[in-house]
């Protein structure tokens, strides 16, 4: 008796990550390069979005045109409850590109979410397609969780930042993933001080610089979510999983767009190289070096004439850095007076 063989039926995965997940653009050019045809989709947060804009048949130039069209203007609504973003102007920017409902996609999509409430990850492939992203584009913190079919749904990288296994429920029998997900190590950097507190509050408003506190929960977070995705994924790999470690890039590092592009692009270039699927070499069309990435944007510092408290500040400074030697010279002559 003969099985019959199952047909090639390709799934491409999407990670979350914020400013991270601009890298799928430069994976989907060499996509469309190689003709490698993706039958399935799956995302989450970032991933999501890109995913289902490709689902819905745009092309990477069309997705990177409209990714750098997008400002923070376009998605900031303020809110104090549960969340800093309520998201409705999200949910609208999203509903100009794409379908209502995942039935009129292209392509079979899934989203990937996180009930905020049970802890599940759960997998929305069909009805409503615009709150579907929205939830699984609800960082915590940033936006508010939303209430969908009966459960409070969140950012699907709380659970599974690479969620393979969704790709499973679309039929997939070959998948490729693109991996945004932050390494656990990485240098902590102190927050920038410089310039007058006035400067930083702004610069910190808008998005250029964290403050301590955000800082170190959003590390954190990073360390997590990098521990939770490698377990997931010993679980569930993929065939081919394109790893984009990019250690100096931030989640809201929006204003480094072109160079994470770039970036991605080389990875995909070089795994797909490694795997075969490329003959020969393959010259990046986005043009632009994907080392080193653009920093943050420098905070003006205007110099000032020091004050009295500084002078203070700098005696104080003084004296506790001479307290380790005065501290030695002690312990020598404790020393000293016991040999004799």
């Amino acid at each position: 008796m003969e099985v019959a063989r199952r047909e090639k039926r390709t799934g491409l995965i999407l990670s979350g990550g914020g400013a991270r997940g601009f890298a799928h653009i430069g994976v989907l050019r060499v996509l469309e390069h190689t003709k490698t045809q993706v039958d399935v989709i799956a995302g989450t947060s970032m991933g999501a979005i890109l995913g289902a804009l490709y689902a819905n048949g745009y092309r990477t130039e069309e997705i990177y045109k409209l990714s750098q069209a997008v400002s923070w203007r376009d998605v900031l609504d303020f809110s104090m409850q549960s969340g800093l973003i309520k998201g409705e102007k999200m949910h609208q920017l999203l509903a100009t590109h794409l379908p209502a409902d995942f039935k009129d996609l292209q392509k079979p999509f899934a989203v990937a979410t996180t009930d905020i409430e049970s802890g599940e990850e759960v997998f929305i492939t069909d009805g409503d397609l615009i709150s579907a992203i929205r939830a699984s584009s609800c960082y915590p913190g940033m936006f508010e969780p939303l209430q969908f079919r009966g459960r409070t749904l969140a950012d699907g990288g709380i659970v599974n930042n690479l969620p393979v296994e969704a790709v499973a429920f679309l039929d997939a029998t070959y998948t490729i993933a693109s991996d945004t997900t932050p390494p656990r190590r990485s240098s902590y950097v102190d927050p920038n001080t410089e310039g007058h507190w006035w400067e930083r509050f702004m610069a910190t408003v808008r998005f250029e610089r964290r403050n301590p506190m955000a800082q170190m929960l959003m590390r954190s977070t990073d360390i997590m979510q990098s521990i939770l995705t490698d377990m997931q994924y010993t679980l569930h790999p993929a065939d081919i999983r394109i790893r984009h470690i990019m250690p100096h890039v931030r989640v809201e590092s929006f204003w480094s767009f072109e160079e994470i592009v770039a970036l991605g692009e080389r990875n995909a270039i070089h795994t797909f190289q490694e795997f075969g699927f490329l003959e020969g070499s393959l010259e990046p069309v986005f043009g632009l070096p994907a080392s080193p990435l653009q920093p943050a944007p420098k905070i003006k510092t205007k110099k000032r004439l020091p004050q009295p408290k500084d002078q203070e500040t700098n005696a104080a400074s003084k004296l506790m850095a001479s307290f380790p030697k005065l501290l030695n010279s002690t312990r020598t002559s404790s020393q000293n007076h016991q040999d004799k």
